[in-house]
């Protein structure tokens, strides 16, 4: 009898264990210090998941076009492909070129066919970014250097941004969005010289403060908004500070460590606690010479707001959306999103069933700038308003 007993209570056990080990999985924590590397797609993968056809050219594509000044590589994109984001499967970077990834003004795009697929390259250039003149002409004229590398000295010629530079730097050079709780190491504001309302007139004195003194000569000053929440999961990804205006140092700080401001810029009025960041150069732009291409990312992606907007965060063209899923989810800087509503739209039948229509598509973005879990996104096309929740695919 003991016997049958400990032999029941051992077969209980494994298989408790058993079912145990074949239980759903948890929901993957992003507080989590040590991270899991994130399941990523294979090309081969992605294209068998969502049945990937060859690019489509469009049918008014060039068979040739000279890139102007003022061209972005979303734009060519556009003339050549019904979707851009296909770029980088039909460009065809010739080696001997030199930076065979970057597109100058000048530059000569044509058709080429590599491995029997159609592709499009540089086939000449009149730009001085690629050489020497080689003495031919196109057949309208233009001069055509050549590109094979050499040691020159000359000007420097900057290459094309994937998308207008102009859109993306007001928001990368003045609203922010920063870790919780690091504002609270920077000087803030303590107070105005008549110790009224605080506003930026231009015509008060403004008062802040800091505990290690002020290096720089000008602040720009920022208000901490309401923290990011990852839709999903529900935890804190960061916090959005508002730019609120600019100000110069015109008193060194005293023995309590309090400085005297003047205003150089107002966009908001000015509230004690308001924080003092020292002013950087505005980003060149370095980051935005990148290929358009689909997605390779397995998980769920959902817009959490727009930012530098007013009203409820909504957005249309040419809004920076931050979206749930960064560098730890496989999402890297070219990648084109389709965005679709957050529910899915449903239609009834004659007898009144439910059915479920096609993804309602609000807009196109490209992800310019990728965080560890969050990344920014630049709306390239808006068909409706864009809000928190919508949905983001392949396109």
């Amino acid at each position: 009898m003991k016997h049958w007993l400990t032999s029941s209570l051992m077969i209980g056990t494994a298989l408790f264990t058993a079912c145990a080990g074949t239980s759903r999985p948890a929901q993957r924590d992003k507080h989590a210090n040590v991270r899991e590397p994130a399941m990523l797609m294979t090309t081969q993968q992605l294209s068998r998941k969502i049945k990937l056809v060859a690019p489509e050219f469009r049918e008014d594509a060039p068979e040739r076009y000279v890139v102007k000044r003022g061209d972005t590589l979303w734009d060519i994109a556009g003339r050549f492909l019904k979707n851009p984001a296909r770029w980088k499967e039909i460009w065809y970077a010739n080696p001997q070129i030199k930076n065979p990834n970057l597109i100058y003004p000048g530059d000569i795009l044509s058709y080429t066919t590599v491995g029997g697929k159609r592709m499009v390259q540089i086939a000449g250039s009149n730009s001085p970014a690629r050489n020497r003149f080689t003495g031919r002409r196109t057949a309208d004229g233009r001069p055509i250097y050549n590109v094979v590398p050499s040691v020159r000295v000359e000007p420097l010629y900057e290459p094309i941004p994937t998308i207008p530079k102009d859109v993306i730097f007001p928001f990368m050079s003045k609203n922010r969005v920063i870790d919780p709780g690091s504002l609270e190491d920077y000087p803030y504001v303590v107070a105005q010289a008549d110790k009224g309302f605080i506003s930026l007139t231009g015509r008060q004195k403004i008062y802040a403060r800091s505990e290690t003194g002020f290096d720089h000569q000008f602040y720009e000053v920022f208000r901490e908004a309401k923290p990011i929440i990852d839709p999903e999961v529900g935890n804190v990804l960061a916090v959005e500070a508002i730019y609120v205006g600019e100000l110069q140092l015109a008193k060194e700080a005293n023995e309590d460590g309090v400085a005297e401001f003047v205003q150089v810029d107002s966009v908001n009025p000015l509230y004690p606690r308001d924080v003092l960041i020292p002013k950087e150069k505005a980003p060149a732009g370095e980051d935005l010479y990148f290929l358009p291409k689909l997605p390779e990312v397995s998980e769920n992606v959902e817009v959490i707001r727009a930012i530098g907007t007013s009203g409820k965060y909504s957005a249309s063209q040419f809004s920076t959306l931050l979206i749930n899923a960064g560098r730890f989810s496989g999402v890297t800087e070219g990648d084109v999103f389709k965005i679709v509503r957050a529910k899915a739209q449903m239609g009834q039948g004659r007898d009144g069933e439910q059915f479920q229509l096609p993804d309602y598509e609000v807009g196109v973005g490209i992800v310019y700038k990728v965080e560890e879990d969050m990344a920014y996104l630049l709306v390239m096309s808006a068909n409706d308003v864009i809000y928190p929740g919508d949905r983001l695919i392949t396109p």
